[in-house]
This record gives structure tokens, C-alpha cells and sequence, in this order.
């Protein structure tokens, strides 16, 4: 087995090659930059330009597919927006193009996508991958991803991964919040009663391991714990592990509206998500609660 990973350089690909590399598994990446991390080979592509290095396929079996512009980085100005959806969706075409044109035999395709293709929104439903898409931005763009990753099916076995919250000491969501905690400048967000479909980083990379190694898995996956957490309690045990009060009231819709504009409302709303697809495929959680995962993470 030989894979190739994109965006192989960020949070979750690095921990994913650290797994690989530990199992034996021969792993490149493909970049923007030849930069290097764990003396992976990289090569180079650029989707804006339709270019990539045919050579990163030479022996490749499988394709990791992680690659996009980082949803919650900046303002979604229209020419955001334009990044964040193009860095995912032409991306995978690009690949699709180059296999296909090449006549590449691939054991297995696997994406990343994100549990927003459920709509930036606040309800009791429980949400399964069967489940429509929301008319708003963010699961807009985990729809055109997912429909342009679902071509790969023509031709070889596909997984849609749609990741939670990536729960990690040193990178992602948990990280900024618990640096605003730690200043007792931590709160609710809004209502504080969105909830927060979240994951290990040790579960998800797991996952996408599972998903790699066992020939039967196809189709798409919720990737979250079981234990469905709000905002506030959320907040409320993230600051019980790091050992600090939450002094402050919780923070105003309108504030996050006026810095972030359409942005905040990923911040301001959230869904419950269901995991049972992936458990009935045989895949078991490390960590099933908030308090246990991020004792783990900070101790």
C-alpha cells in the first residue's frame, strides 16, 4: 500500500501520515509548496493553474484527500467564499482528471467533508448521513465537494468523511477558545445552546485508517463522538479542565455578527449529529465524552 495525501501538511493530515508512517504504509503528499514534514516526499500541484506533478501517483494505491482553504480563517468576503469552496471542489476534479487520463488503477478514494453539510443551524433533529443539505453557504460547499468526490465511484471504492469538531491540544477550534479561557476572557457564545458535534483527533485519524483499510467501507460517514455537547457546557468543561472561571456573560450574536458578518453564524449555531453508521461498520470510539477527551488532550 502507497498513499497519497493532499493538504498533508495541516492538523489532521500530519497526524494521519504519523499513523501511516507507524503502520508501514508508504506515504507522499502533494503540496503548494515543497516543504517537508516527517521526510514525507512532496510534489507539487496548483488547482488555480490546473497543474500537478504527475509523478506523486507513481505506485500510489490509495488517495487521502484533506485539501482546502480553512473555513473559519478569515471574513467570507465574496472572494473568500470563491477559495473556500474552488481550493475544494476544483481540487478533487483535478485529481479525478489526472487518474482518469492516466488510467490509473486507485484501490480507494477518501475525503474529508464536514458535519456543515448539515446548514449552519439550531434544532432538536438529530442529524444522519441520509439527512438533506441546508440552503445556506457552508453546506453548499460540503455539497459541491461531496458531489464532485462522488465521481470517483465510477471507477474505484469512495468514502465521504464528514468531520466534527477536531478536538487537539495545539491546532483548531479547542486551541483558540482555550487561549481566550486561559486570559478569563471565555463565554458562551450567543444562546450557548448550538451544539457542537465534536472528535478526537486520535478518533479521526482512526477513522480514516478504518476507512482505508477495510475494503468493504464505501459511502459516507459521520465522524463525531456520541456525546452531543452545547456551546456552553462545552465551554464550561474546557475551562473546568484548564483550571479557570468563566467570569464574563456570554458573548452578544450581534458582536460576533458585527466582526465576522456571515461567518459568525458557524460560531452561533450548530447541530446534533449521529455516529451510528460508522460504529455498526465495526469502528469503535476512544473517546465518547467531552470530559475524557479533553483530559486526554491536556494531561
Amino acid at each position: 500500500m502507497k498513499v497519497l495525501i493532499t493538504g498533508g501538511s495541516g492538523m489532521l493530515g500530519s497526524a494521519i501520515t504519523k499513523k501511516l508512517i507507524k503502520e508501514n504504509i508508504s506515504v507522499v503528499h502533494l503540496t503548494r509548496s515543497k516543504s517537508s514534514k516527517h521526510d514525507i516526499k512532496n510534489y507539487e500541484w496548483d488547482w488555480r493553474k490546473n497543474q500537478i506533478d504527475d509523478n506523486c501517483f507513481n505506485g500510489v494505491t490509495d488517495i487521502i484527500h484533506l485539501a482546502g482553504a480553512g473555513i473559519a480563517e478569515k471574513p467570507w468576503t465574496t472572494k473568500r467564499k470563491k477559495e473556500i469552496v474552488k481550493s475544494r471542489v476544483l481540487t478533487t476534479r483535478l485529481i479525478y482528471k489526472r487518474i482518469n487520463e492516466l488510467n490509473l488503477p486507485i484501490n480507494s478514494f477518501i475525503s474529508a467533508s464536514g458535519v456543515g453539510y448539515y446548514g449552519a443551524i439550531t434544532n432538536d433533529k438529530t442529524y444522519k448521513e441520509t439527512d438533506s443539505s441546508h440552503p445556506d453557504f457552508i453546506s453548499d460547499c460540503c455539497v459541491q465537494w461531496e458531489n464532485a468526490v462522488n465521481k470517483f465511484t465510477e471507477t474505484t471504492r469512495t468514502n465521504v468523511i464528514r468531520l466534527g469538531i477536531i478536538l487537539d491540544k495545539n491546532d483548531g477550534a479547542v486551541a483558540k477558545i482555550a487561549r481566550i479561557i486561559k486570559k478569563y476572557i471565555g463565554a458562551p457564545i450567543g444562546s450557548g445552546n448550538q451544539f457542537m458535534p465534536w472528535i478526537h483527533l486520535e478518533d479521526a485519524v482512526d477513522i480514516f485508517f478504518h476507512a482505508l483499510t477495510n475494503p468493504k467501507l464505501s459511502g459516507t460517514y459521520n465522524a463525531v463522538a456520541s456525546e452531543h455537547v452545547d456551546n456552553k457546557y462545552f465551554t464550561q468543561i474546557l475551562a473546568k479542565q484548564l483550571n479557570k472561571k468563566l467570569i464574563l456573560p456570554n458573548v452578544p450574536s450581534f458582536m460576533l455578527k458585527l466582526i465576522y458578518g456571515e461567518l459568525a453564524d458557524i460560531f452561533l449555531k450548530g447541530v446534533k449529529v449521529d455516529n451510528q453508521k460508522i460504529l455498526q461498520s465495526g469502528y469503535a470510539f476512544k473517546f465518547n465524552k467531552l470530559s475524557d477527551a479533553l483530559e486526554d488532550i491536556y494531561n
